[in-house]
């Protein structure tokens, strides 16, 4: 959904990369799908430089989520995008859009929670060395945020936004004409998207996890510890800390439900149809993945 941020942490790269093929077109997450373990793998190495003692069993617990999403996730998928699709036709309210925004997240918890126990072991395996690796890696990808999103002028930053969600829009209803365009560039220009604060949550929630990990290696044998400090972390990125930053996530929320119902509202009958048949072609897919 336009405006919506989904969460990302690194120790949670497993989980949300199995969430994330559902964003790529139909044809790729067919090709894409089976890639996922081996992708998240190396998303984990490429942060943490795994140990071969690591690797076998991140592999190995890979492998596991991965069927598990199969066998369990995919039809959940499948349905919500059959009832989404039932809607497509006719206008929507921004209440209406909202439910289906928290149906996916609640499915995306459901991954998560999946996760979890892989996620606490591995934390518990992590040396200073890996941290540290961990830390720079923060660094290189904070400089690459601060880059794209903290140093561009407004007007470039509010055309880069028009652009980034203009192609997003049209891999599912297809090319946007001038009404539709008009509206969304309402949308940007309105949006109370606040780079600044935005890339001060991710600071604290990378020091958060830094501090946590430290924690656990420290007492690396207490496993309901360790337990204890990676699930408070995981709820803090869920929930800040920062009462602030609090509102200003459920308002970019809000604004977010708004503005998708508006832009789809302003859609043509041809660009919703289209936008039915790509959910239709993603259903088929998850289908299809989901029985072999």
């Amino acid at each position: 959904m336009p405006a919506v941020s989904r969460l990302r942490t690194t120790l949670c790269i497993a989980a949300l990369a199995l969430a994330g093929a559902l964003l790529a077109g139909c044809s790729t997450v067919r090709l894409a799908y089976n890639q996922v373990p081996h992708l998240a793998y190396w998303q984990l190495n490429r942060y943490l430089d795994l140990s071969d003692a690591q690797t076998e069993r991140v592999r190995g617990d890979l492998g596991e989520l991965h069927r598990w999403h199969r066998d369990t996730m995919l039809p959940q998928h499948a349905e919500l995008l059959q009832r989404v699709q039932q809607q497509l036709p006719a206008t929507i309210t921004a209440e209406q859009a909202c439910r289906i925004y928290e149906e996916a997240r609640a499915q995306l918890d459901k991954v998560l929670a999946q996760a979890e126990p892989k996620v606490v072991w591995l934390a518990s395996q992590l040396t200073e060395a890996q941290i540290r690796n961990l830390e720079r890696k923060q660094a290189d990808s904070n400089a690459d945020w601060k880059s794209e999103w903290l140093d561009p002028p407004p007007d470039k930053l509010r055309e880069r936004r028009f652009k980034d969600l203009s192609s997003r829009l049209e891999t599912f209803y297809g090319p946007l004409d001038e009404p539709q365009k008009a509206v969304l560039r309402v949308f940007v220009a309105q949006s109370a998207f606040d780079p600044q604060r935005t890339y001060a949550e991710r600071v604290r929630r990378q020091k958060d996890l830094v501090q946590v990990l430290r924690s656990i290696q420290a007492d690396r044998s207490n496993t309901a510890q360790a337990r204890t400090l990676m699930l408070g972390f995981l709820d803090r990125v869920v929930t800040s800390p920062d009462g602030a930053y609090q509102r200003y996530a459920q308002a970019l929320v809000a604004e977010g439900c708004e503005g998708f119902a508006r832009l789809h509202n302003a859609m043509t009958p041809a660009h919703r149809l289209r936008a039915a048949q790509s959910l239709k072609g993603y259903e088929q897919d998850f289908l299809l993945l989901a029985a072999r």
